[in-house]
């Protein structure tokens, strides 16, 4: 059915006194319930898109919302009788028009019948390289178009005013290799089908256009797209033109989009042993390394001879190392990414008055723990100098939740933990634990001040039968343990060399004196 009278193109409304005629499909749909989902419904919003592909906001207030609502779903086309036409809000726009529409109880709708020429999408593109100088601003939503290559599970978190909500986290790529991550929040991370995209960017490309979405920032200097209600994704869709050029721009070859695992606050907290540290160093990384335990230390310095952050692929997040063409990604399965991004990885020496033991900080809780991100401290301090903002913590007392690092615990006497959950922040102590006073107890202890020991081999077996009254004399040689670690400085084999020698000739003129 057709209303009576002429249809008027969404661009030519105004806001003055007269009856309009539209017909527009409902492009996208929201319900508005200002800063939490929880909250009750304010209003329902809607972008409405007309056969010109002029987009305009549209909101239906809350009283009258039932007589309309069955009419309106997303992807249905519609005559509109009698709206509102008003000036657009100066913030949070979804579309760039200058009047937006509002229906009062005297609006009339018609559906109509479904034409497949008629405009389905709209959006406009903000380069992933350009959005970070949109942190924090509020005039208007901003849409996305990138390559997925990692997806999260959906978990319960709690976010900056301490309410528990779910959270998807989804990290785009563009054709340069930078990359963003979208948090999704809400129902929009349930309604993300995150086990079809993985499963089809096992061995395709997956493209996607998220619209409606804002960038925030976490801890003053983490930028990161946020999607909530307003948020919309197509994914792979072969009638979009925008993704379909994307698509030829991408190499034949596909890297298989990467499972994130993210922790729900319930979970985190679910199973949890309390431990003292001296229980912690007999857990055993094979049998235990998916355990989680509590435990309260107090950070006392930095291990030795380990670097405060890395470089990180930007796909996996795996260690980048020089290569012929650049720097290549370790990942043991094999990874064809070139960029990378410097992330944390924070080794602190923490104790209790039990024992002493490593706990690492990666990125999220690194971030979480110093406020800034690794790239932005990366850019004053070298990975090889303590930063302020690091070294200010040492002291701190802590509860954490953590989990044992399997591969470095496996090649240790004692076992590190990485850290998975900051729960209680005691502040700096006065007193550190009774244990950092004592110098034989932890494997992990700073020696660097400690003189080098000559170590000494067990001589060979010698035949008893050919055995002298003078036994030939026997080289003392140092013996140097895992040569190929680059803990070890390799200018101490040098010098302990030359006092070698200087033994061998002392011993040599000895003998030559006596004889």
């Amino acid at each position: 059915m057709q209303v009576q009278g002429q249809i008027t193109p969404l661009s030519e409304l105004r806001p003055i006194n007269a009856l309009y005629n539209i017909h527009v499909r409902v492009s996208r749909t929201w319900e508005y319930r200002g800063k939490s989902e929880q909250n009750d419904l304010i209003q329902f919003d809607m972008v409405l898109i007309d056969q010109k592909g002029y987009a305009m906001y549209c909101e239906v207030p809350k009283d009258i919302l039932a007589q309309f609502k069955e009419h309106l779903q997303e992807g249905k086309i519609l005559y509109i009788s009698k709206p509102i036409v008003e000036k657009a809000k100066p913030g949070y726009r979804v579309v760039d028009a200058p009047y937006m529409l509002k229906f009062s109880k005297r609006t009339q709708i018609f559906e109509a019948n479904d034409d497949p020429a008629f405009p389905k999408y709209v959006f406009s593109l903000t380069p992933i390289e350009q959005l970070p100088q949109y942190a924090r601003r509020t005039d208007r939503f901003l849409d996305v178009l990138g390559k997925i290559t990692a997806v999260s599970n959906a978990a319960i978190v709690r976010n900056t005013s301490g309410d528990l909500m779910m959270r998807r986290i989804i990290k785009l790529q563009d054709h340069k290799g930078t990359t963003i991550d979208l948090s999704l929040s809400g129902q929009r991370a349930l309604e993300f089908n995150a086990e079809a995209v993985f499963d089809v960017g096992q061995n395709h490309h997956v493209i996607a256009i998220f619209v409606g979405t804002l960038m925030k920032v976490y801890k003053e200097n983490f930028k990161f797209l946020s999607g909530t209600s307003p948020c919309r994704w197509y994914i792979n869709e072969n009638e979009i033109p925008a993704i379909k050029t994307f698509q030829r721009g991408l190499p034949y070859g596909v890297t298989p989009i990467q499972k994130l695992e993210l922790q729900s606050e319930d979970y985190m907290e679910q199973g949890v042993e309390e431990k003292t540290l001296f229980d912690l160093k007999e857990v055993d990384p094979y049998t235990e390394k998916d355990k989680r335990f509590q435990c309260t230390v107090t950070l006392l310095s930095l291990a030795d001879k380990q670097q405060w952050c890395y470089r990180a692929c930007r796909v996996c997040n795996s260690r980048m190392i020089a290569g012929h063409d650049g720097y290549e990604c370790t990942k043991a399965t094999g990874c064809s990414c070139k960029q990378f991004d410097w992330k944390y990885k924070i080794c602190f020496i923490g104790a209790d008055d039990t024992y002493r033991l490593e706990f690492m900080f990666f990125e999220k809780k690194g971030l979480e723990l110093i406020g800034k991100s690794a790239e932005n401290l990366r850019k004053q301090y070298d990975p090889t100098s303590t930063p302020p903002d690091i070294a200010q913590w040492i002291n701190h007392k802590f509860t954490f939740i953590v989990k044992v690092l399997y591969k470095k615990s496996a090649r240790s006497l004692d076992p590190s933990f990485e850290v998975i959950m900051i729960k209680e922040r005691h502040g700096k102590q006065e007193t550190l634990p009774s244990i950092a006073n004592i110098g034989s107890v932890s494997s992990n202890m700073d020696t660097s001040d400690l003189p080098p020991l000559v170590t000494i081999t067990a001589s060979k077996k010698i035949d008893q039968a050919s055995f002298s009254a003078t036994p030939p004399f026997i080289d003392v040689k140092a013996m140097y343990i895992d040569d190929q670690s680059d803990a070890w400085d390799k200018s101490h084999y040098y010098h302990q060399g030359n006092r070698d020698d200087e033994h061998d000739e002392k011993q040599a003129a000895k003998r030559q004196k006596i004889t």
